[in-house]
């Protein structure tokens, strides 16, 4: 039921011009694609699709650049539970309901986010601030909700 599109266990990979979709839509049941072992992942001009998360960053040694990539209709786009890095620029972040986060980042997660757009009602961030570790552009979809007082 919960299995991933596509795991890498270690390794540099590159994925250009791809589509990775749940085979249950309805229930976004799947994990798009899951780094772990220090995998190394560029997504080029991807589109992936009613996932329960995008991408995966299970582990610090684990790294990801996407550039020009759409996420679509996923709880979270790209998550990463223990770190890492990140690189995403020129990336559409497509959220539908008011839980869904499009960048859920541990907050030892270093790298950068910039010149991305948002729609959704949580746009990028969410109720979360980014990492400190994590470089924002404000000025082209990187806006950042504020916690409640």
């Amino acid at each position: 039921f919960y299995n991933p599109a596509v795991t890498l266990l270690g390794g540099t990979w590159r994925l250009e011009h791809c589509s990775i979709e749940s085979s249950r839509p309805k229930h976004r049941a799947c994990a798009g694609v899951v780094l772990r072992g220090g995998a190394r992942l560029e997504l080029v001009d991807c589109t992936i699709s009613t996932a329960s998360s995008a991408v995966q960053i299970c582990d610090a040694e684990c790294s990801l650049l996407a550039r020009g990539t759409t996420f679509r209709n996923v709880r979270t786009a790209v998550f990463a539970e223990r770190g890492g890095r990140i690189t995403v620029t020129g990336c559409a972040f497509e959220t539908q309901l008011g839980s869904d986060v499009a960048l859920r980042l541990s907050a030892d997660t270093r790298g950068a986010v910039r010149g991305n757009t948002a729609s959704g009602p949580r746009a990028l961030w969410g109720r979360l601030l980014p990492p400190a570790g994590v470089e924002v552009d404000t000025a082209a979809g990187g806006e950042v909700d504020q916690l409640p007082l």
